[in-house]
């Protein structure tokens, strides 16, 4: 259950969402911690409707991100990605990473409404011994199969927040 702006709880079946997940490069060794992949998972009526995925050209990213599809960086290539993400509820684990490598790329661009499924599962159920997507999913039978992805690879990570959502909304 999700309360809605006006304080109405509403089930995540009934909500049009896009679940999000961005792949950084990370701190190591002194450089920036920039986006290299970005996988959404877009829900309606209770279902996924559609998966996607982007890469960001970006140094230090893995090399499929410097492959011919690639876009440029993250900001450069903002006209391609984020019609996507605009004027739809935003659903990310632990939200701090999406909303901060976004509001980075686009200060002055609303994002959201967002929702939080690490904070939804610590309030559906606290006390679990971890509440990592990846423990969470398998926990609950949410992980999803998709061949030759696996955990921290944004778009199965997207599908998994989605599903993980779904559950956690019903």
């Amino acid at each position: 259950m999700e309360k809605t702006d006006d304080g109405i709880q509403t089930k995540f079946s009934a909500v049009t969402f896009l679940a999000i997940d961005f792949e950084t490069t990370g701190y190591d060794f002194g450089s920036a911690n920039e986006p290299w992949q970005l996988g959404y998972a877009r829900v309606e009526d209770g279902a996924i409707t559609e998966t996607g995925e982007w890469f960001f050209d970006v140094e230090g990213a893995p090399e499929r991100a410097h492959e011919a599809d690639a876009l440029g960086t993250l900001q450069s290539s903002f006209e391609t990605w984020a019609p996507k993400l605009m004027g739809v509820r935003l659903v990310a684990h632990n939200i701090a990473c999406e909303r901060t490598i976004l509001t980075r790329a686009a200060p002055l661009t609303k994002w959201g409404p967002w929702v939080d499924t690490m904070k939804l599962a610590k309030a559906r159920y606290p006390g679990l011994p971890s509440y990592k997507l990846g423990d969470l999913c398998e926990m609950f039978g949410q992980v999803p199969m998709i061949d030759g992805r696996t955990w921290h690879d944004g778009l199965f990570d997207a599908v998994a927040c989605a599903n993980l959502a779904l559950f956690l909304g019903e």
